[in-house]
């Protein structure tokens, strides 16, 4: 299986790190998603079979979905870590392109006397001590199978939630992986993890408040032809009129991207005093550059950015004068 030389570098030392220390703390991004979420559990089981010490702590839960993954109840946010008075010497973060992108848990993880970024994110600050972060790999979960197979640590559990990490962030393969994605994906299925009932539960398993969040943003959905852009917005009103978790907005994106003439997609969010942007793309439109236009960041095919101090409308009044300069620009450089 195909390994460059510098991830193979970058994951012995790792390997040598986790052979020195004893307490682990594990974290992602604030809202886990199915990579960042599914290599924390994954590297759960692998070091307290190596008989580490283990805490993951998240700023905010993971979608219920994901429940029927090993460990997801070991998870705990920041108030309850901090009364175990744990002491990490490592750190390990999960597919995020900043150390700000933890949310509060960045305290947490400065504690540890080495901080080990692991990530796919194009744009990543490489804010560790070791930075095994490489940007055409389909997901974190991919990378982590090699660290995996390197500790000897590639059991039923840890394929299950590493084939989760790749199964959600290619979008069920439909996007960002190529060959050795499926390489990866056949290994970990050789250990016996079933995808139909991986599957089943990811896909078959939404609340009714999630289908309700999908129903309001569907039926205010807006379009704009010229720019071949479609958008909803969801305020802090709608999720609790809903009873959806912020975390089930995803959903939202994933229908979203299935309209047809739509190229960019995006939602909108209202988060304390920020609005919040979530990009979508097709046809080989990079929002990765219009996110880290706006200071954001993320993937060529989703992305994401906020502003703060507006309100929602002006917010999205001024990235729809944005998309149709844009737009306005390359028919120029057409013409």
């Amino acid at each position: 299986m195909y390994i460059s030389n510098h991830e193979r570098k970058l994951i012995d030392r790792i390997c040598v790190e986790i052979g020195k220390y004893n307490n682990f703390i594990l974290t992602t991004h604030q809202l886990p998603d199915g990579d960042g979420l599914s290599c924390e559990l994954a590297f759960f089981d692998m070091l307290i079979n190596l008989g580490k010490n283990v805490v993951i702590v998240n700023e905010l839960p993971a979608r219920p979905v994901f429940n029927f993954l090993p460990y997801f109840s070991k998870i705990v946010n920041p108030e309850i870590y901090r009364h175990l008075r744990f002491k990490p010497d490592v750190a390990i973060v999960f597919d995020c392109s900043s150390k700000e992108r933890v949310g509060r848990p960045i305290e947490d993880i400065s504690d540890a006397r080495v901080l080990i970024n692991i990530d796919h994110h194009e744009g990543n600050t490489l804010f560790g001590d070791i930075n095994l972060v490489s940007y055409d790999r389909s997901s974190v979960g991919e990378i982590c199978f090699f660290i995996a197979k390197k500790l000897g640590c590639l059991n039923e559990k840890v394929a299950e939630c590493l084939y989760v990490a790749i199964l959600t962030d290619t979008g069920s393969f439909r996007h960002h992986f190529d060959a050795r994605t499926f390489n990866v994906s056949e290994k970990l299925l050789q250990t016996g993890i079933d995808p139909e009932i991986i599957a089943d539960n990811i896909y078959h398993n939404n609340s009714v408040s999630c289908l309700r969040l999908v129903g309001y943003a569907l039926s205010n959905l807006q379009y704009d032809d010229k720019i071949r852009a479609a958008w909803t917005v969801l305020t802090g009103d709608v999720y609790r009129r809903t009873k959806a978790l912020e975390q089930d907005t995803e959903i939202v994106v994933d229908m979203l991207r299935t309209i047809k003439s739509a190229d960019i997609i995006f939602i909108v969010k209202e988060k304390k005093r920020e609005i919040k942007f979530s990009l979508r793309s097709r046809k080989g439109i990079n929002v990765r550059r219009i996110a880290e236009r706006f200071g954001g960041g993320g993937h060529n095919n989703a992305a994401g950015f906020s502003f703060q101090g507006i309100s929602i409308e002006q917010a999205v009044l001024r990235f729809l004068r944005y998309l149709r300069s844009r737009q306005q620009e390359e028919k120029n450089l057409d013409d």
